[in-house]
């Protein structure tokens, strides 16, 4: 991520996620093989991206978005990073967008769009934005779609400040944690929303754990993406990739004291986005680096 503000945001559904079937998926229980590198993204301006997130609803596609100084929009394109179109969030902002995910609403299934950077830790605007996922198909792109969204206005507990870049949903329960930035080498805490969620207030988050990570040799906390069956989250530092998996049986917030795993990645100059598969068979990587080409990294698990 760039050294700038970051608000939270969910974008347009309704106010309390519906239950949903947990999707089918064994990421639990992966084992990956080797990080490929992946094609150039074919959007011209997509330049930092600094939020990913893989469709369930869509085969093949992906949304994704730029890190601080674009406006309040993301982008779809299909897995060989073809683009599929650009989705204008109306009467939105984006100050320093950091992260995405995917998550269930009333509506069905919503995105939900990070705004949570906060390097100086001054801001008293963060906020999430939520949406209904957009159609999208690969090979028909859409031009340019202007979208309607929810604000969702949030607070740290004891009105701490902090920064983050690390933002994902539980794929049944619907409920949304954030994880905060620190300096290199010092563990991370996870924050979440309080149920049910309402645009008409500002929410006051829930410590819920520190994390083991990053540990002393890591760099700081950039990035997440939870598997699609709730069972293995991937955390990303701009050094490595780490997998937390869930111990069989247990309540799913345990994740968070799990034995921190090295996963493979690619090498990029800033690793900043991770997104699972749809599938859970996998993931994808991407680097911010202004000024080099951004390519679509990934793996996959083995047979």
């Amino acid at each position: 991520m760039r050294r700038s503000f970051a608000v939270l945001a969910l974008i347009g559904c309704a106010s309390a996620p519906v239950p949903a079937t947990p999707p089918v998926s064994d990421a639990g229980s992966c084992r990956f093989g080797p990080a490929r590198a992946g094609p150039v993204l074919g959007d011209a301006d997509l330049i930092e991206l600094s939020g990913l997130v893989a469709s369930r609803a869509s085969p093949g596609v992906l949304y994704a978005h730029n890190d601080s100084g674009d406006t309040a929009r993301f982008f779809a394109m299909d897995t060989e990073a073809r683009p599929l179109g650009r989705f204008e969030l109306e009467g939105a902002t984006a100050i320093d967008w950091e992260d995405m995910t995917l998550g269930p609403c009333p509506d069905g299934t919503c995105l939900f769009l990070g705004d949570i950077g906060d390097n100086l830790k001054v801001r008293t605007d963060l906020a999430v934005y939520r949406l209904k996922e957009p159609a999208v198909a690969v090979g028909a792109p859409v031009g340019t779609v202007k979208v309607a969204s929810e604000r969702f206005a949030f607070q740290y507990p004891n009105a701490e400040k902090f920064n983050a870049e690390t933002l994902f949903a539980h794929p049944t329960t619907g409920e949304l944690y954030v994880a905060n930035k620190l300096l290199g080498g010092e563990p991370s805490s996870v924050f979440k929303f309080p149920l049910p969620m309402d645009s008409s207030k500002t929410a006051t988050l829930i410590k819920v754990a520190d994390l083991k990570v990053p540990e002393a040799s890591d760099q700081a906390l950039t990035g997440g993406a939870l598997s699609p069956d709730g069972k293995a989250l991937l955390l990303r530092t701009y050094n490595r990739l780490i997998e937390l998996r869930l111990p069989a049986g247990a309540p799913f917030e345990q994740i968070f004291a799990a034995t921190a795993i090295s996963v493979p990645v690619s090498a990029e100059q800033q690793g900043e986005a991770v997104a699972w598969r749809a599938d859970g068979r996998g993931y994808f990587t991407a680097s911010e680096e202004v000024g080099v080409k951004p390519t679509l990294n990934r793996v996959e698990c083995q047979p």
